[in-house]
């Protein structure tokens, strides 16, 4: 993965570009993809070398299927919450949980075996930030919009490991129900809902979602 040169003299764009590889390694759980090597070019641009993964993306799944199997979502989903776990665990925030960061791989005789992917903007609090200083600036959301908690879409600065645990929660509603809790026409429309909407209840949409799992 190489970084364009003519971002080279943003120093936000490097930084998050870095980070990228520095969390992904902090973290070394298998279902987060593995980086082995960062350099740079002649130029002076940086590049990460990470694995080679062969499979679909999550996000290209869920159009393709609208609605996914429940066995099938919650295998996946569940390696989703273990590689985030183990970031949380080392003060690592992902905070662009999406389906299109959800890599599907064949991996022995499993053929669904998650890989979080795209670190690039997560936020590190171990010994200070010493991986990488905060990228964070207050009235800054930085993320995918529809799986953004209410306090990551207003661009608070001390978003945490609940912006994750929120993301992962909208992609489990997406991946049951083929459609998102909240969804409009706009940005600022979709940040009122966000905020202060509920988003319908699954089992209103899909009626052989068990209730324990709808609840979650």
């Amino acid at each position: 993965k190489c970084l364009h040169p003519q971002f080279m003299s943003n120093r936000e764009v490097v930084e998050r570009f870095y980070r990228e590889a520095n969390a992904a390694t902090a973290v070394g759980n298998e279902h987060i993809i593995e980086v082995s090597d960062v350099g740079k070019f002649d130029d002076g641009s940086p590049y990460i070398i990470m694995e080679f993964l062969e499979g679909t993306e999550l996000g290209k799944l869920m159009d393709t299927l609208g609605s996914l199997p429940i066995s099938r979502l919650v295998h996946i989903v569940s390696q989703v919450c273990e590689a985030l776990g183990a970031a949380h665990a080392r003060g690592i925030v992902h905070r662009d949980m999406k389906p299109e960061n959800v890599y599907l791989v064949k991996r022995g005789q499993d053929s669904d075996f998650a890989k979080v992917l795209d670190f690039g903007i997560s936020k590190m609090k171990e010994s200070n930030e010493s991986l990488g200083g905060s990228l964070t600036k207050t009235g800054t959301a930085l993320g995918t919009p529809y799986y953004m908690p209410p306090e990551q879409a207003q661009g608070l600065r001390d978003v945490d490991h609940r912006a994750d645990i929120y993301a992962v929660g909208v992609i489990l509603y997406q991946g049951l129900t083929g459609r998102l809790p909240f969804d409009a026409d706009s940005y600022p429309a979709l940040m009122v809902k966000i905020m202060t909407e509920t988003p319908t209840p699954i089992g209103e949409l899909r009626s052989d979602v068990p209730p324990e799992l709808a609840d979650v």
